[in-house]
């Protein structure tokens, strides 16, 4: 008799499982996406811009022995900061007339982190040093203090030495486009995804 009680059981187990994979079937796995790579040809070119290849026109005074080697326009410098959102009274309330309260306790307003638009300007990497030119600030980065380059997203994600605070470089996508249309010689190097082909320019530059 128990032993029926638990073919029974089990058969409903089954059934069960049964009717919620005809119900709701697992879900197709997304396609990964395929990854974004720089041909052998266009690695050449980059690595040929960062050795041999200084810019002209620096607009900054360069040190001894200092190559200007990337500058880009119209890039976006972000930093996360703390904003202060909406708060909420919090005590009792009293009752003081018809329609009207009376709140005892105090105020409180939470805090959380932002990523903020800080400036625009432009981005220029030398053989020694990290520049940003903006509308209202410059931003000067040795290249020893630099621990790493990452890429967030579209974003340029520079980690520093004795500064908690983690700097972005937006907009280098668009920036790298109208570098390669203005440059008089292209040589094999690809308009799409600038913030990949920029941040490898910027691993390269560490190396020297």
């Amino acid at each position: 008799m128990i032993f029926d009680l638990v073919i029974i059981i089990v058969l409903l187990i089954v059934m069960f499982l049964g009717y919620r994979l005809l119900r709701y079937p697992k879900p197709k796995v997304k396609e990964l996406i395929p990854t974004i790579k720089i041909s052998e040809d266009e690695t050449k070119a980059l690595k040929e811009l960062v050795s041999n290849k200084p810019i002209k026109d620096s607009p900054i005074r360069l040190n001894e022995g200092e190559r200007a080697i990337l500058r880009l326009d119209n890039i976006d410098l972000l930093e996360y900061k703390n904003i202060k959102t909406k708060g909420m009274y919090q005590g009792i309330s009293l009752r003081v007339i018809d329609g009207l309260s009376y709140r005892v306790g105090e105020f409180s307003a939470k805090q959380k982190e932002a990523l903020i638009n800080i400036d625009l300007g432009e981005l220029i990497f030398t053989s020694e040093r990290l520049i940003f030119l903006g509308n209202k600030e410059s931003l000067e980065i040795s290249l020893k203090k630099l621990l790493s380059i990452n890429i967030a997203e579209e974003m340029l994600e520079i980690h520093q030495r004795r500064r908690s605070k983690v700097i972005f470089f937006d907009g280098l996508n668009e920036a790298w486009k109208r570098y390669v249309n203005l440059s008089e010689k292209n040589d094999g190097l690809k308009k799409e995804s600038g913030t990949l082909r920029i941040a490898f320019i910027a691993k390269e530059i560490l190396k020297l």
